[in-house]
């Protein structure tokens, strides 16, 4: 009882340091973020979150800035959070994979602060903290059923940073988004798990680069890539070979909607991106922090599934390389998974 009662005090201080006003009853809220080392204008995983907080500036009118540490390591993101809290920035968020360890450290360092992890899947959610959490399978599922109805008759491989849940729940939907792809029309495509990697490094661009390139070497045509920077090294290969007149590669993004960061023609908008298995890290920040500017605390202490039904995973609204047909096949398929006509196994292996 005595716990419970602690943290349910906890929780009221937390709600009242957010909503306390410099001046009148307007109260002014302080929003930061700490990027991943890169910068909010990557058009990737930080600009999404960056977005989210220019939204809420809109809505809210929130005081908000963000960090970019000299290194991309937990030591580099907590100095993020010293200085961020020293100027009175009290919400602060971390985009990505690299935040594990920084999320929960901060959490106990500053307790009177709050702090939010957007796909960084924290081992625990701390009562000061709350944790964004994506249904891979489902994007991962969309993702390659989208891929293989395109095009077809194909060799799939990947490059991720890391082995873990994620990237493996990623690539569980993935392989069974092509499998449903040859049941529904007959494609002929190939996904062989010795031609998807796992590299011991989440940080390592050029390891990235040259392991898609040895792929794509090896007869690999498309490759599903990690959102670390280890996959956006892989993600770069494909561009760098499309640019030169390789139209055969192509790459499947994750997380974040690549065809930007992919793009090699500009004027043309031509991309290396075939499409994106989209997990909308903007709407994920933005409803976790209006729900706690709005005073519900209920978030706090534990992680929220985003889901196709929710919204929060997908294909991205845009797939400029993918056809019309495909398109309204994949939105039928998110129908069915909704509805349990498709059934994503939970096959992490």
């Amino acid at each position: 009882m005595h716990k419970k009662i602690c943290g349910l005090l906890l929780c009221a201080a937390l709600l009242c340091m957010l909503l306390a006003g410099c001046s009148g009853s307007q109260p002014v809220y302080k929003v930061a973020m700490v990027t991943d080392g890169g910068a909010v204008s990557d058009n990737h995983l930080n600009n999404t979150v960056w977005l989210a907080l220019q939204a809420l500036n809109e809505e809210y009118g929130v005081d908000y800035t963000y960090y970019r540490p000299d290194t991309n390591d937990t030591a580099g993101f907590l100095e993020g959070v010293d200085t961020l809290t020293e100027n009175g920035y009290d919400l602060i968020l971390f985009p990505g994979s690299l935040f594990g360890e920084a999320f929960e450290e901060a959490c106990a360092r500053y307790p009177a602060c709050t702090f939010i992890a957007v796909d960084c899947n924290p081992e625990t959610v701390p009562a000061n903290g709350a944790a964004a959490v994506f249904d891979k399978s489902q994007a991962g599922f969309l993702a390659g059923y989208a891929a293989a109805l395109e095009l077809k008759n194909t060799r799939f491989g990947g490059v991720f940073g890391s082995d873990g849940p994620s990237a493996r729940e990623l690539l569980s939907g993935f392989a069974q988004g092509v499998d449903q792809a040859r049941a529904d029309q007959g494609v002929m495509v190939s996904d062989a798990a010795e031609d998807f990697v796992f590299l011991n490094d989440r940080t390592d661009y050029p390891l990235g680069q040259q392991t898609a390139a040895t792929l794509f070497e090896q007869g690999v045509s498309c490759l599903l890539v990690s959102s670390d920077s280890t996959g956006l090294g892989a993600l770069a290969e494909a561009r760098t070979r499309r640019q030169a007149g390789d139209q055969a590669v192509w790459a499947v993004c994750s997380d974040a909607d690549g065809h930007i960061t992919a793009r090699y023609d500009a004027e043309n908008d031509l991309s290396a991106a075939l499409t994106t298995a989209l997990c909308d890290y903007e709407k994920a920040a933005y409803d976790l922090v209006s729900k706690l500017l709005e005073g519900d605390t209920s978030l706090l202490g534990r992680a929220t599934v985003f889901d196709l039904t929710s919204g929060g995973v997908g294909l991205p609204e845009e797939n400029p390389a993918l056809s019309e047909s495909t398109v309204k096949a994949c939105a039928e398929a998110a129908e069915k998974i909704q509805s349990g006509a498709i059934v994503i196994a939970n096959t992490i292996q």
